[in-house]
Order: C-alpha cells, then structure tokens, then sequence
C-alpha cells in the first residue's frame, strides 16, 4: 500500500499516525492498492468500515453524520481477450466538508489524473474535495463513454455484415451484448449517484451553488452516455434477432423444399409399388407404359403445384 497527501503541488508519502489530522485539513490524500489488513488498519484510525466500502456491486453515494462515501467502479478494457469485456477497480471517496481521501489501485490512475487537473484553473473556485471528487467522476466517466463508444463501433460492423453471419458472429454478438448490458446498469447507478450528489445535504462536500453546477455537468453527462448505451444495446438485441430469423427462414425454405422433392418422387414410387413391374396375369387390362405415363403426369401436376407455391423456385 502507497499512502500519500497532497502538499505544494505534489503527491508526497505519509503515515497512518498522520491520517487523521491530515482528513481534517484542507488537502487530498490518496490512497493506493490497499491490502485487507491496511484497510482494517485505516478503519482503526479513521473509524470507518472501510473493508465494506469495497464490496459493493454497483456505484452509489452514501451520506454519513461525519463525512461522505462515494463508491463506483473504473473499467479497463480487458486487451488479452477477443471479448469486449472489463476489468473493473473499485475506487472509493470519503469527503467531509474540509478533506477527502481517495482509496483505489494503481490500474485506475486515479491519482495521476487528480494530481494531474488538481490546480487546474478552472476548478479553483472548489473547495479540495469538490476538486478531487469531479475529477475522479470525470476519469470514471471518461473511461464509461469510452467502452460506450468502441460497443457502437462494434454495432456498425454487425450492421453491415449481410445476414446470416458467419459462426464466430454469433458468438461474439452474444458477449457484446453480456458486456453492454453489465455496463448500462453500472451507468444508471452511476447516474443516480451524481444525480444525488447534488441534493441539499449539511454532509455533502457540494454545498455551494457552483460545486452542485460541476456535479450536474457529470450528470448530464451520465444521462446522455447511459441513453447511448441503451440504444447500443438495443441495436445489437435486433441484430441478433434479425439474423436468428433469417436462419429461420433459411431452415424453413430448406424443409419446404425437401418436403417438395419427396412428395413428387413419393407418388411415382407409391404407384409402382403397388402395381409392380410385371402386369400380366392381373384383373385390370393396365401396361407398364400406361402406368409410367400416369405416374409421370401425377409427377409432373405436383412439380407445377409447388412452383405455383414458390417451393421450388424461391430457394438460393
């Protein structure tokens, strides 16, 4: 675990002895890649249940007598596999009026982003854990848009793909659409959460009037990406349906000209079955030529019958 607070501009190392007084300052402290029993040990100093903190499913913000908790998640794209699937890193935020700690893993970058816009101009006129906490929803937002926009990309290439899709399509269809839907649901809970940011509260770190500005920016944000990855999915669930029904209909085309094909070699040999090849001696005055020619001419009404019904003819 890396431990560290933000003094003249910079991120510098601290101890636990310090992590009190420090979240009573005006300052950002971060902390990285936490180990069960630092967080057991942070919980001892602070008086939080931060082992708790870090097993929730979805983002959601929670408002406490003392401070406030923000959790949600960073998604990384998982490169090593041909899915489209994530990683996801649980990032926390605990804010009070006066400081805010940020507890995450290095694959999210939370920290170098922070340190990064901190002394940003445009966010000068925010208290310390307004700054930290918008920068943080940002990156998560940022990287939510993302993954948004490379499942979009992904819905264009099965648009244009004529049906029905080759094997390996199918497959593919179905995991994208497992991943867009286990993202939709992180953004409405993330777009709650900023939605509930901004509500008036005496413990929430966003009280004046700007800071709830900043907030609502996120939510809007939030708003528009989860509607973009509404109809994402939407598009690849009609995708999938389209081309399962051309399947169908291939199948059925195929069956209805199977069935064509037996039925008119079906009667011929149902006709010479019972008359046989040899005639002589039987009570009807019948020759083999005179049954041939029936057995064809019956054949022959069936083959018109179903290129009337399109059996024969409306196959590729």
């Amino acid at each position: 675990m890396k431990l560290s607070v933000w003094e003249n501009g910079q991120l510098i190392d601290a101890t636990f002895d310090e992590l009190k007084a420090l979240f009573n300052r005006p300052t950002w402290i971060n902390v990285n890649d936490p180990s069960l029993e630092d967080l057991s040990r942070l919980s001892g100093v602070l008086g939080m249940p931060l082992i708790e903190y870090l097993r929730s499913n979805y983002p959601h913000s929670d408002s406490y007598k003392q401070y406030t908790k923000i959790f949600s998640w960073y998604l990384t794209p998982s490169r090593g596999s041909k899915e489209f699937s994530f990683f996801r890193s649980p990032v926390v935020i605990l804010a009070n009026k006066i400081g805010v700690i940020t507890l995450s893993n290095t694959r999210s970058g939370v920290d170098g982003k922070v340190a990064e816009k901190l002394e940003s101009k445009d966010l000068s006129g925010l208290s310390v854990p307004a700054r930290v906490t918008y920068i943080v929803l940002l990156q998560m937002l940022e990287a939510y848009e993302q993954h948004v926009e490379e499942f979009e990309r992904y819905t264009d290439r099965l648009e244009v793909a004529v049906p029905p899709w080759p094997k390996k399509f199918y497959a593919e269809a179905f995991h994208a659409r497992r991943d867009v839907s286990n993202l939709l649901r992180i953004l409405r809970h993330f777009r709650i959460m900023a939605e509930s940011l901004t509500r008036e509260s005496k413990y929430r770190p966003f009280n004046e009037e700007e800071e709830r500005r900043m907030i609502d920016t996120i939510y809007d944000r939030a708003v528009g990406t989860e509607e973009m990855a509404e109809m994402t999915l939407e598009t690849i669930r009609d995708m999938i349906s389209l081309h399962m029904d051309t399947l169908s209909h291939d199948m059925n085309k195929a069956m209805r000209l199977m069935a064509a094909i037996t039925a008119i070699v079906a009667l011929p040999s149902v006709i010479g079955s019972l008359f046989g090849m040899n005639l002589i001696g039987n009570p009807w005055p019948w020759e083999l030529w005179e049954v041939s020619i029936v057995a064809m001419s019956l054949a022959l009404v069936l083959i018109v019958y179903f290129i009337v019904k399109g059996w024969l003819t409306d196959v590729e």
